[in-house]
């Protein structure tokens, strides 16, 4: 399905409600393997609602925040989020996941520049992390085009369908985004069709 034909994206906080409608994503393990290693087996709606809950209810320091891209229509599209935010190290993992039903639209890139502007120009933060499995080729692409750069590998660190993958630990600082954010967000609007409300991009553009 075409990104294109959902029209306007709306992004806002992930609820547990929200939990029910994107369920059906992580039963699909193959999938979920290539950017979660900490699932072995599919999990239930409840045990999804009692992980999530944690991060999602309300803290007055969190240490985590979720977000979820959807249809006008509240058909959700993916989620991406912030965690094991330290404020005093000023760092923080960045995970994203988008339904393989929209991927290749640039939605991927799309929320993670608000997660980015979130982290490096609301909560002050210095420096965010991700890990991939090696041979992920889709999410190094997509990390590339955003800044991040391989800081290293935990060998055979990945294990699934009786394999061992490398993890690849990428890193972006807060000044290489901020030197860098206008060129990145002008070369995801090019590749992609998409228009959030309210937009995070724009400078004035916040």
């Amino acid at each position: 399905m075409s990104i294109e034909a959902t029209g306007v994206i709306t992004w806002r906080p992930l609820a547990l409600d929200d939990i029910n409608n994107i369920s059906e994503w992580f039963w699909d393990f193959q999938d979920v393997a290539l950017f979660d290693r900490s699932l072995p087996v599919p999990t239930s709606v409840d045990a999804m609602r009692e992980s999530w809950g944690k991060t999602i209810e309300y803290q007055k320091s969190p240490c985590g925040f979720w977000f979820i891209a959807e249809t006008k229509q509240g058909r959700p599209l993916g989620i991406a989020g912030l965690e094991s935010i330290n404020y005093i190290q000023g760092d923080g993992v960045i995970p994203f996941f988008v339904a393989k039903q929209f991927r290749k639209n640039g939605l991927a890139s799309a929320m993670a520049i608000c997660i980015l502007d979130l982290a490096f120009k609301r909560l002050r933060l210095h420096r965010l992390t991700t890990f991939y499995r090696d041979d992920n080729a889709a999410t190094q692409r997509a990390l590339g085009k955003l800044g991040f750069h391989d800081e290293g590998r935990m060998r055979e660190g990945w294990f699934v369908e009786g394999e061992r993958k490398d993890i690849v630990i990428a890193g972006i600082l807060g000044s290489e985004w901020l030197a860098n954010r206008e060129q990145v967000i002008d070369t995801v609007m090019q590749s992609c069709d998409l228009s959030f409300a309210p937009t995070c991009w724009k400078d004035g553009r916040e």
